[in-house]
């Protein structure tokens, strides 16, 4: 995926996506079928998609073919670059047979719900992917915002309407593309506050707003006054209401958070951890794996780890690559 150079970043969705990142970590190292555990997955993945609306722009057919070439095709290219270097390492570390690494491939084509272990977090980037494709031609071919909210509204709730595409169609959609469903409106919903309405949600009183109703949210399901789970990849979605508005306004307090520590010390080192995010998405699970064969390591081990190793990873493979094109090492852009 093309990276935009540092004069065009914005640093608060930078320190946004930091912030995103390490609480996708979290939710994969902290215990289940717990209040905060739950609470996790109102917004990390929603944040993820919302931020992939911000700067999406309108795709026809004329275009399309330089979007797959620029946008879309990368985005696998990584997907499968990445994919195939940690099935070896787990072929390596977990001491795996030929034929099951070979199955982890068949799967890793697959995509979706097939793929667990060291990529379970692979759906992401076919769902994203797809996502930004549509939404881009949407872009394109409806350009009136009402339309497509009235689209995105009906998309959405049929994205609740089914348990999962397995119960419904007897087999797992490839990719999990079905969550495009839900993902969809999300990025619709980050585009529209980013052109619309993006000097509300960055004031801080709109993040003390976040924070209360997020307050009450997690009080009520601590006490079992409302089921509220948001869990994408196995598409165990409850009250789309809720979900609908709930991890829109929790997002936007997150921004205007973002915003409000961007340039100090923690915003810096978010500023550095929003910059490589995708490096971290992919790798942190492997890293996981790979320190419990050396012991029980405890949450806090895990999180530090399963950030900053793919970080540090991904930043030595950059100083490399540079320096392989003669250039001067550089740091995050």
């Amino acid at each position: 995926m093309k990276v935009q150079s540092t004069h065009q970043r914005i640093e608060w969705i930078d320190v946004a996506k930091g912030l995103g990142i390490i609480a996708v970590v979290l939710g994969h190292f902290y215990p289940r079928n717990t209040t905060f555990y739950e609470s996790l997955y109102w917004w990390h993945m929603p944040l993820f998609f919302m931020i992939g609306g911000f700067f999406v722009k309108p795709t026809t057919l004329p275009t399309l073919r330089d979007y797959l070439r620029r946008r879309f095709w990368p985005m696998f290219k990584q997907y499968f670059g990445y994919g195939v270097g940690l099935i070896l390492l787990n072929f390596v570390v977990e001491q795996r047979t030929p034929a099951f690494t070979l199955d982890y491939l068949r799967r890793l084509v697959y995509g979706g719900t097939e793929l667990n272990g060291y990529l379970s977090v692979f759906w992401f980037m076919t769902v994203y992917a797809f996502s930004s494709l549509l939404f881009s031609l949407l872009r394109g071919y409806m350009p009136k915002v009402w339309q497509e909210a009235v689209l995105m509204a009906g998309l959405f709730w049929l994205g609740f309407s089914y348990p999962n595409a397995e119960a419904a169609l007897g087999f797992p959609i490839p990719g999990n593309l079905d969550l495009v469903l839900v993902a969809l409106p999300y990025m619709f919903v980050g585009w529209w506050l980013f052109h619309y309405a993006r000097q509300i949600v960055t004031k801080p009183w709109f993040m003390v707003v976040a924070v209360g109703l997020f307050a009450v949210l997690f009080t009520a399901q601590s006490r079992g006054q409302i089921d509220f789970l948001l869990y994408m990849k196995s598409h165990h979605l409850t009250d789309p209401l809720l979900a609908g508005w709930a991890p829109v306004i929790i997002c936007g307090g997150l921004f205007a958070g973002a915003k409000i520590v961007s340039g100090t010390f923690a915003g810096n080192w978010l500023d550095r951890i929003g910059r490589s995010t995708l490096p971290i998405m992919y790798g942190h699970k492997a890293v996981g794996y790979v320190l419990e064969k050396f012991g029980d390591p405890n949450i806090l081990v895990l999180v530090i780890a399963g950030v900053t190793i793919p970080l540090f990873l991904a930043y030595a493979g950059r100083c490399v690559r540079e320096r392989w094109q003669g250039g001067g090492l550089y740091a995050f852009n």
